[in-house]
This record gives C-alpha cells, structure tokens and sequence, in this order.
C-alpha cells in the first residue's frame, strides 16, 4: 500500500469518528461526560463532542476548598450554551447566572441553588440569589422531617412554577431527590444483591426498625434484624446519622423494598462459639429465664443464644409438675453448661448449686446478707403466682413463699388475696424455712409463730397432775 493510499485510509477514519462525535446538544440536556483537565477556574469534560464541555471549578469544590473531582472521573452535568462548538456546562445555576437564567432554568429542567431562610404557612421561603421563592412542606424531602432542620441550609431546588417575570416562583427540592434516587436505583440495581456487605447512614427510626441511606436509595432494618437480643427497642441500638455496616437480605425493586440486616453484618453467637470464642462444656455463667416451656426453661447465656434447663434439672433432685414452680420468666439464675451441640445448635444446661462466699450478698449499707436456713429476712415483691409469691433479697436472690404459708386475707379468690397482702415491689420480712439447691423456701414470722404454738393435748394436765380424761372418762363416772 503506498502513501496515497495510507493517506485515503486514514482520512476516512477520522471522518467516520468526526461523524460519531456529538454535535447536537440543546440547553437544559443532562450530560455524562469524563474529566480531562481541571486548571485554576474550569473543569474540562470530555463529553464526546468535537471539544470538551467546560464547566465552572466552583461548582465542584469541596469543604476543604479542593475540588471533589478528579481526571478520570465521570460527572454529570446540565449544558448552558454552546459557543462554537464549546459546551458550557453546569451542575446548578447559581450566583449572577440565575438572574439571566430562571425562566431557561424553569423550561430546561436545570436546578437552581437557593437557601431556605423561614417557615411559613403551607411551606418555607427559599432565597434564589436575588429572587423568594415558595417551596411547600410536601417538596421540601422526600419523607418527614422535623421542620426545623432544614432552616439556614443551602440546597438544589428544581424550578416547578414561574410567572410574572420571576416574581412567581415554586420550587421543589424533592423532584429533584426523585431523579437523583431513580439514576441512583438503576446504578444500584449491578450491586445490591442479597447477601452483600454495605455501609450506609441511618436516616429514620421508627418503632418498627431503621431506615438507612445506602448512598442515594434506602433500606429498612426491621427490628428483629437489629440486634440478637430479644424485645430491642430499635432506638436502643442506633441513631440517625449514625453510619453502620448492613447485610442485604432481600430486595424486590419492583415494590422499591430493600430488607438489611444490622446483626448479621457481624458474626452471631453461634459463629462465636463454634469459633470458641465463648462457651465451654463446664462453664459456670449467670443466665436469665428467658421462656418457659412445659419440658424445661430456656434461659439467655447471651442476646441470641440461649441455653436449655430440663425440666429433669429443676427440682434438686424432687420431682416437679412445672417449671414454674421453681422459676419465672426474667429471673436472674447461675448454671453450669453441661453439653453443646453445634450441629443442632443446643445447649443443656443444669442448675449451679454451689454456694460460696462469693455468692454472699450485700444490702444497701454494704453488709452481708446471710440467706441460710432460720434467718430473718427483708425482700421486696418480685411477683405472684397462683402457688405463692417470689420474693427477692439483695444479690438478686429469690425465694418462694409458697401459698401453703400464708393465711389469706381478704378476698375469696387466692389470686386477689395474694395481691391485696403482697403488693408488687413492697418490702415484706420472711424467714428462710429451707434451702435446696438454688431453691429456697420462705414462711412468714407469724405462720412460724403458730407452728409453735401448737399444743399436744396428750402432755397437758389439770393443776392437781392429773391428765386430763377423755369425754369417755367423764361420761363413765355417771350413774344412768
């Protein structure tokens, strides 16, 4: 191939590219275009035009006074003009381009800059440069907020209304959030997979769990999936503003319903033990009664794993019908691990019936608390059953007055008899009958007082040493 021939060559080529270079932009188009260049005033973007579109490098500094951009990355941006093939472009109109821009602005779809300086009625007064503007309540965002936040804050505002020159004019806030969610959506839609690991912002919480901003769309954290404990009340665990990690369960773009996941972001309990980070076989740990169940009742080692006493392990070694006879639902108990089954996720457990000093507790005054066999106690109320009532020391210690020592007073029905005697959370004074185990049995000064008191009549005699006869004996001496 000679010269000539190379030279035809080549000039077709760069026709055909000439040919396929953009040339056709209009005012108000949205562009995605490449940074090339940033110097001192302007960013150059190549935007696939016979010359690169130049933008304003005020409109893309940070907080630092830096700009947020960098070559090679992809901006979007809205065209102003075009001069000789220059495309000049912008992110937002603002400063002395507004006042020669508004109605361009309002017919292009560009977004103008503007500060909401006050609350009025139906919405804020928003200052465009030199020009008020009205953005109502509901356009202000895309969801509620309190109003108060939003006053003094500089934002983009997409122009809805204009009239009379510019003196009329409406302006939303939340359109323009809606397209910036819908491109945000489809970019997501290559990323948000189940099972992948995000940080985000938590934006809202409500009583049913969190929602959180994933970098321009939102999730929500139910509250079952905040925390391994139970019964978590979701401001208990975050905040809004608060950044945290999430792991996406589900998502269903056809509803816009994105599910997360705070506590399986981290590694659960039975990660940490099969990891044997946590529990051992043998292991002494204080528990919490966490749900009661025919067979047994579990009780909470940590939030998330809970552990099994059967109910073969309850009664120190006497057979009982319930375990509620022994225990209730919140109480604190000390247990010894007896067997882990990682396979099936179980953990037995049996009830740690050593007592030592250590177990000794103390009263407000810093004095020890005896609780033996015989002592004189005072406790507080802790709740009431059909068979007694639970009374707890200090130490977080209880014991069972069982319904069999107490004379009731009252009402006919046991239940309001042991209400209106024992109310929850007064001080009464027992004494320890016995102790079995991590049970212990309670009476009442008075119920012990009586037991005293009762009398063998096969002991008593008349002041002169006789015994005293039976009615047989009486009757016998009469003569019929």
């Amino acid at each position: 191939m000679d010269n000539t021939e190379k030279s035809m060559d080549f000039g077709a080529l760069f026709e055909a590219n000439l040919a396929r270079l953009q040339t056709n932009f209009s005012v108000g188009d949205r562009i995605e275009g490449v940074v090339t260049n940033i110097s001192r005033n302007t960013v150059f973007v190549d935007v696939g035009g016979r010359s690169d579109g130049m933008l304003d490098v005020g409109q893309v500094l940070g907080e630092d006074g830096q700009p947020s951009v960098k070559v090679g990355d992809k901006i979007q941006a809205f065209c102003t003009g075009i001069d000789e093939d220059v495309v000049y472009l912008t992110t937002k109109m603002s400063g002395d381009m507004i006042d020669t821009g508004l109605e361009q602005a309002f017919e292009a779809g560009i977004p103008v800059e503007g500060k909401v300086t006050l609350e009025r009625k139906g919405g804020y007064e928003v200052e465009v440069h030199n020009h008020k503007a009205f953005c109502p309540f509901s356009q202000i965002d895309l969801f509620k907020r309190d109003s108060a936040c939003y006053i003094g804050e500089k934002f983009s505002f997409l122009i809805s209304e204009y009239s009379e020159g510019g003196r009329n004019l409406v302006v939303s806030r939340r359109r323009l959030l809606e397209k910036e969610a819908a491109e945000q959506k489809e970019r997501m839609r290559e990323v948000l997979v189940p099972g992948e690991v995000m940080v985000g912002t938590i934006t809202r919480v409500v009583e049913f769990g969190a929602f959180v901003d994933l970098g321009g769309i939102e999730g929500l954290i139910h509250v079952s999936e905040l925390s391994w404990s139970r019964g978590t009340k979701p401001e208990d665990v975050v905040s809004e503003g608060q950044e945290v990690t999430v792991r996406v369960l589900d998502v269903d773009w056809d509803r816009d319903r994105i599910s997360l996941s705070l506590k399986q972001a981290m590694p659960g309990p039975w990660e940490r033990l099969e990891n044997g980070e946590s529990f051992r076989t043998g292991m002494h740990w204080h528990g919490t009664i966490s749900k009661i169940m025919p067979f047994g009742a579990f009780v909470e080692l940590e939030p998330g794993l809970d552990g099994l006493l059967h109910i073969s392990k309850l009664g120190s070694g006497r057979r009982i019908n319930s375990p509620e006879e022994v225990v209730s639902v919140g109480d604190k108990v000390e247990v010894v691990i007896e067997g882990i089954d990682l396979d099936k996720r179980r953990i037995s457990l049996s009830l740690d019936n050593g007592y030592s000093a250590m177990d000794v507790p103390t009263d407000e005054a810093g004095d020890e608390v005896r609780i033996e066999p015989g002592a004189v106690l005072k406790g507080v109320v802790d709740g009431i059953k059909p068979f007694g009532v639970f009374i707890r020391f200090p130490g977080d210690k209880s014991g069972l007055l069982h319904i069999s020592q107490i004379e009731l007073k009252g009402s006919s029905n046991p239940m309001r008899a042991l209400h209106d005697m024992f109310k929850p959370g007064s001080e009464v004074e027992v004494i320890v009958q016995r102790i079995e185990g991590s049970r212990i049995s309670l009476t009442v000064p008075n119920a012990k007082a009586n037991d005293e008191d009762e009398v063998d009549l096969s002991k008593l005699s008349d002041n002169g040493g006789g015994t005293l006869g039976s009615l047989g004996d009486l009757f016998g001496n009469l003569k019929l």
